[in-house]
């Protein structure tokens, strides 16, 4: 009977000039450690020949699995490589063994092409590492592949508790220019508060780049969902929506700083509340835009950008109808001698629409600055926008409002992230913005305060 105990590797060493005969027995339970061995001293082809003797014998052995994932992509058997370091993940017991599995099986996809399939094997590889300097690692090989990759794939993720879910009133009358004209609002137009969770999945495709240019095509696609935590009767579906947007883009390198031109559609779904029946009915808008953006480098620490924005929007219901957009907006990027950046923007922006409540002018003054290393366990970017619109012929049924309607928004928002936390190269985070908006129109006045925890990818 066949005893595995004593089953023999038999090695035909044609050619070999390391051992004078032309073939040695080796147990096979000393067989995987010459096979790794000879990894080591530089002999994949010799490695492999071994670890497959060894494979075929014992399906399981862990061991011999790592020495065909790191020797056949030596070999120009990515596949293979691949194929054994998933096993040796399945096999491997603790988190040394599993990083060391990982790292092989992301390197082989990787010499396939496959740098999706890589990267997740990299982010394995985090949640297993043993220390600071193989996590450091893992994550500049990670950053690395995700340049080389032709596409790139973002999840998103925030639950954000708001004090102004639908952007309602702070008030319950109607007063315009100081003056109450006597009319009261519904619930649904004053501010309700409640919890707003979305969900984000986005891919883009880079399908040409050279030395002096990139193109690259992108689908995102993005849900919302409410809970309405104040007393009202309107229910939580009247704030479901749905967003998908169709991208395409072209950057190219100029003799000082680049040029893009972009092109998007983006339709987005949305439920109106009809008061009358307590019901809900589904409406959309569709945006079509096109623009470019000019960058200037004006030294090694500034950047100037200049951009063109061209907008249709065309809405679902008819009494909207069109709107047309142009939006010109230009910003100051400086990085300062700590590392940290300020950046300041400013923005002009016409719309001219069917129904003359959709036609404004406004402008826009923003700056933010973000700090380069962590403040403690933190990272830390903070902004400000303030904006005056315009709406010169703006009216509402049986209201009579001479001067049109003009509105005053200021806004803020911190970005926090907590890098010390991070799992498979993702990193929570919390987004703070409030924002509040004087208005001639009382309807129009409002105020919004929210908090929203966040995941973001390290790479």
């Amino acid at each position: 009977m066949f005893n595995p105990k004593a089953f023999a590797v038999i090695l035909a060493l044609c050619g070999s000039s390391a051992l004078a005969q032309d073939r040695v027995d080796v147990p096979l339970d000393q067989a995987s450690a010459v096979a790794a061995q000879a990894l080591v001293n530089g002999d994949a082809a010799l490695a492999l020949q071994i670890a497959e003797a060894v494979v075929a014998a014992r399906p399981d052995d862990r061991s011999a699995h790592v020495v065909i994932a790191a020797a056949a992509p030596r070999l120009g058997d990515p596949a293979k490589g691949r194929r054994a370091g998933a096993r040796a993940w399945a096999l491997s017991r603790g988190d040394a063994q599993k990083y060391e599995a990982a790292r092989l099986t992301a390197l082989a996809a990787a010499n396939e092409q496959r740098f999706t399939l890589s990267t997740f094997w990299l982010r394995r590889a985090l949640t297993v590492a043993p220390d600071e300097a193989a996590r450091t690692q893992t994550l500049s090989d990670a950053r690395i592949v995700r340049q080389r990759n032709p596409w790139s794939t973002q999840l998103s993720f925030s639950l954000t508790p708001s004090s102004n879910l639908n952007g309602g009133s702070e008030t319950d009358e109607l007063v315009v220019d100081g003056v109450s004209t006597g009319g009261q609002f519904s619930d649904d137009s004053q501010a309700l508060a409640g919890w707003r969770a979305s969900l984000g999945l986005g891919t883009q495709y880079r399908f040409q780049q050279n030395a002096q240019s990139r193109s690259l095509i992108g689908l995102q696609y993005q849900i919302g969902r409410s809970k309405i935590t104040d007393d009202a009767s309107i229910p939580d579906e009247s704030f479901d929506t749905a967003v998908i947007e169709l991208s395409l883009r072209h950057d190219r390198a100029l003799s000082t700083g680049t040029i893009s031109a972009r092109a998007s559609h983006t339709r987005f779904d949305y439920r109106d509340f009809i008061r009358a029946s307590d019901t809900t009915v589904g409406e959309y808008y569709q945006i079509s835009r096109a623009g470019l953006s000019r960058q200037i480098p004006i030294d090694n620490r500034t950047v100037l950008t200049f951009s063109f924005d061209r907008e249709r929007v065309r809405y679902s219901i008819d009494a909207i109808g069109d709107v047309n957009r142009y939006i010109i907006g230009t910003s100051a990027g400086l990085r300062l001698d700590s590392g940290n950046q300020i950046r300041g923007t400013f923005t002009l922006t016409d719309s001219d629409g069917d129904n003359p409540n959709y036609t404004s002018n406004q402008q826009s003054v923003g700056v933010s600055y973000e700090w380069a290393e962590p403040i403690g366990p933190l990272t830390l970017s903070i902004g400000g926008k303030i904006a005056w619109t315009d709406y010169p012929d703006f009216n509402l049924p049986l209201t009579n409002i001479a001067n049109g309607r003009q509105d005053t928004t200021v806004s803020a928002f911190a970005n926090i992230g907590f890098p010390e936390f991070s799992y498979a190269g993702f990193t929570p985070g919390l987004r703070l913005d409030a924002a509040k908006t004087d208005s001639n129109v009382s309807r129009y006045a409002r105020n919004s305060l929210s908090l929203g925890f966040t995941l973001r990818s390290q790479f």
